[in-house]
């Protein structure tokens, strides 16, 4: 199209876009989103069993459970690694974790993170979508 090989049909528009945690530019741009600031965490998936936790080594915060595609359906807690290896992941997380969106502005989350007394919150697109973890401690507005 006119040249360009790489088109995006802006369903939604440009807040859709943000919404599923996709890259934008301009004054603001990714750089004071909560996505910019994420840490990139390892994953388990609802079929594994808790044998694929201890082999992630020291747990600090909820391994996030996800769908094969990438979609946040629980999170484990690190405790749970402490139960017989062949336990189901699926018996043991919690569903449907608490998440905040990849597009809130970094002091949004840094003040709802705090007024909620929360040290760490999954981060998800609109779609469910992992994208990472925000560590409350790890966050300066």
């Amino acid at each position: 199209m006119l040249g360009f090989s790489d088109v995006e049909d802006l369903i939604g528009g440009r807040a859709a876009w943000t919404a599923l945690g996709l890259p934008t530019e301009g004054l603001v741009g990714d750089r004071r989103r909560i996505s910019g600031y994420v840490r990139r965490v390892a994953t388990v998936g609802a079929d594994d069993v808790v044998g694929a936790l201890r082999s992630l080594g020291e747990l600090r915060f909820p391994v996030p459970v996800v769908s094969a595609g990438g979609v946040l359906v629980g999170a484990a807690d690190p405790a749970a690694a402490g139960l017989p290896a062949d336990t189901p992941v699926a018996r043991v997380m919690v569903p449907a974790p608490g998440t905040i969106r990849p597009e809130l502005r970094l002091e949004e989350a840094v003040h709802q993170l705090r007024n909620d007394g929360l040290d760490h919150v999954f981060v998800t697109a609109v779609d469910g979508t992992l994208v990472g973890l925000a560590v409350t401690a790890e966050l300066h507005a």
